[in-house]
């Protein structure tokens, strides 16, 4: 028998519902494969999830680590079709409900924040990057940032210390960036403070020369001879390591 355009959909809830929790398997056409179904789609899911997080996992324990993934594959909705934009859903679930652990792992949050960008700068599409030279002329000064990255607070040194040697002493206002290098398209990462964090703001978000960049570092350092030949150096650097690509 046919079944109608709004039977079929209930199948498919009462099916991903049973995905999810393993409960109340739905009668299907294939009634003895339904658990099979179940145990590839949270395989799926179960791998997708550990090759996100490799650090995570190993730094909450294998048990705690099973629990949450399950937690979290029974209680969440997932919204996206594309597997492996998952781990980005796994974040907001962690931070947007209570678990038992939460206050023995505080900064597990930043951790899965930080290795999910990894990933989304990784897999990112190009953006468009404008015409640029890697030196300074007469003619082109206004400098040019690399589209490709993400900037994440932290309060935690998740990014520079193991997670075996991070204690609540290590409090404080970090920032890494992450972003994608235009030539070999691998990820790279780099601790910098908040002045640098805001010229590579302003530099991705207006066309901006080195002497204005100057600028918004005096903010940070009233001498201007000290600002100058800081600012001058951070180019240098952003430039050598893909944070800045060069001029136009």
């Amino acid at each position: 028998m046919l079944l109608s355009q709004t039977d079929t959909f209930a199948l498919q809830q009462d099916l991903g519902l049973y995905c999810r929790t393993g409960l109340e398997a739905p009668k299907t056409s294939n009634q003895e494969n339904t658990p099979e179904y179940r145990r590839i789609v949270f395989s799926i899911v179960k791998d997708t999830l550990k090759t996100a997080f490799p650090i995570a996992r190993k730094f909450v324990g294998k048990k705690k680590w099973k629990k949450l993934v399950h937690h979290f594959f029974a209680n969440h909705k997932c919204k996206t079709p594309q597997v492996w934009k998952l781990p980005s859903e796994l974040c907001d679930f962690y931070r947007e409900n209570p678990f038992p652990f939460k206050k023995q792992f505080p900064f597990l949050l930043e951790l899965l924040q930080f290795e999910w960008l990894e990933i989304e700068v990784f897999m990112m599409e190009d953006a468009d990057i404008p015409r640029f030279v890697p030196e300074s002329t007469s003619k082109q000064k206004i400098l040019v940032g690399n589209p490709e990255i993400k900037i994440l607070g932290l309060q935690y040194p998740i990014h520079t210390k193991k997670t075996k040697d991070i204690t609540e002493a290590d409090i404080g206002e970090y920032f890494v960036t992450i972003h994608r290098n235009n030539i070999d398209k691998q990820v790279y990462f780099n601790d910098l403070s908040y002045p640098f964090i805001e010229m590579l703001i302003q530099l991705n978000e207006e066309n901006i020369t080195l002497k204005e960049l100057e600028k918004v570092y005096s903010k940070y350092e009233n001498d201007k001879t000290i600002a100058k030949k800081i600012t001058a150096e951070f180019v240098a650097f952003a430039i050598e390591n893909n944070l800045i690509l060069g001029y136009k």
